[in-house]
């Protein structure tokens, strides 16, 4: 049993790690590239934005949930046996993923940042975000001799 919590112990500073590393690396792979490329792959931004004389483009998901789970209910009954139920709280739990892109003055990506806790953390669940270009996992692939 102790090696199976020491286990799980050192997975969890490791697959924090990993959702940064992944979201860090399917930015960089469109650092070089034109931005119309990245715009084919992710759709238009939601925002563009000049700040400080950066040029930047902002794609933004969200989601809110309600999860009645965190509440609490209180049954009473009387003396006829009639019940009645008094329910409260719950929490509202908002998930999002913000990516923002910065490009130079001709359009090619140059710089890039995210922040968010829905934003994919492994390769198959944000392939989608990865430069088809320059997708490094692919090449890891293709270079192993089997």
């Amino acid at each position: 049993m102790k090696k199976y919590i020491l286990i799980f112990m050192l997975l969890i500073p490791v697959s924090a790690y990993g959702w940064e590393f992944f979201m860090d690396k399917c930015i960089a792979s469109w650092i070089g590239y034109p931005l119309d490329s990245l715009m084919k792959s992710w759709g238009y931004p939601d925002d563009e934005k000049n700040i400080a004389g950066k040029k930047l483009y902002i794609w933004e998901s969200s989601e809110t949930s309600i999860n009645r789970d965190a509440g609490f209910s209180i049954i009473s009954t009387d003396k006829k046996g009639n019940e009645t139920v008094f329910s409260t709280g719950g929490e509202i739990q908002v998930e999002y993923c913000k990516k923002i892109i910065e490009v130079d003055e001709n359009d090619i990506v140059i710089n890039g940042q995210w922040k968010g806790n829905a934003c994919p953390n492994f390769y198959f669940a944000g392939k989608k975000l990865v430069n088809p270009q320059n997708d490094a996992w692919a090449k890891k692939k293709s270079n192993k001799n089997w």
